[in-house]
């Protein structure tokens, strides 16, 4: 059994790893697969979660867990054998989980957003906004970044221009909305974080803050506009995506939502080409920290 570190796993993965197991993880699953939801369990400061997933087609078979205490989250990874149940690994999931968010929203984005692009909206500057930058960077153009945020936007957009040789540039929080032709929004807001009439028609938008019932950043205007809607997982969404469940009653019809794996195996549903705005809403489930386990450990292991 291997015990495996966040700057292990920061040293051997790179977007595009990332990026290809992610996909492979998604079409697996719609092959054959499981998942469980996530349960969380709270006393007085602390909180803990855990999330988990099968993929016998990988080998993948494990669990996330992890605390929540004042805000900061500590992750690990328990990987098993799907062949014999053996424990091949526990692994630090700080790093490996800034990694897999970027690289699902990025297998979506290439799915469902229209070829061309031009500006790239964030809404954050946390790890999560500035990881989804090389990765959504490596499935579309973008000639330049837009970014809204109330925690030194400045530095962010310095950071990502000189890291990523493209124009970054801080706007007001409409600009972000009306300029942008793929927009992620990576905050820990609990309302809404624009007026939804802004975004453009034809625009892509990955609402991927908020993983809790109670918050929401994205209003019933864009919900409304949107001619599709995507998921990671239909049963887990219904239960922690916010912002679909605080959507007026019947705004959402669970019915017609699509998961990314009926988008990754039906090329008929991410033709976005002749659609209006399409909204894909993240709340992170199990099967991508599994994989993307596996994928390391394997790695290392050779």
């Amino acid at each position: 059994m291997k015990i495996i570190t966040n700057a292990q796993v920061a040293e051997l993965l790179t977007v595009e790893d990332a990026i290809g197991t992610m996909r492979t993880a998604f079409t697996e699953y719609a092959r054959l697969g499981a998942m469980q939801e996530r349960v969380r369990i709270d006393c007085g400061k602390t909180k803990l979660s855990m999330m988990g997933a099968i993929l016998p087609g990988i080998n993948a078979v494990g669990a996330k867990l992890y605390t929540t205490i004042n805000g900061k989250f500590t992750f690990v990874v328990v990987l098993f054998s799907a062949e014999d149940g053996s424990l091949l690994a526990a692994m630090e999931g700080d790093a490996m989980t800034e990694f897999r968010t970027a690289a699902v929203t990025a297998i979506a984005t290439d799915a469902l957003a229209k070829k061309n692009t031009d500006v790239l909206g964030i809404f954050g500057t946390g790890v999560q906004a500035k990881a989804h930058v090389p990765a959504l960077l490596s499935v579309r153009k973008f000639s330049e970044v837009l970014v809204a945020g109330i925690d030194r936007p400045e530095a962010f957009a310095e950071d990502i221009s000189n890291r990523y040789a493209i124009k970054c540039r801080v706007e007001p929080a409409a600009t972000v909305a009306v300029q942008a032709d793929v927009l992620v929004t990576a905050t820990r807001a609990a309302t809404p974080l624009f007026d939804g009439h802004l975004v453009k028609p034809g625009a892509f938008v990955a609402a991927i803050g908020s993983s809790k019932p109670g918050t929401r950043e994205i209003d019933d205007e864009l919900i409304k506009r949107a001619s599709r809607i995507v998921v990671e997982w239909r049963e887990q969404a219904r239960k922690e995506a916010g912002d679909l469940i605080l959507a007026q009653p019947g705004l959402v019809n669970w019915d017609a939502v699509l998961e990314l794996s009926d988008v990754l195996t039906n090329p008929e549903f991410g033709d976005n080409e002749k659609r209006s705005l399409v909204l894909y809403k993240a709340i992170g489930v199990g099967i991508e920290d599994v994989a993307l386990a596996e994928f390391i450990y394997s790695r290392l292991r050779n």
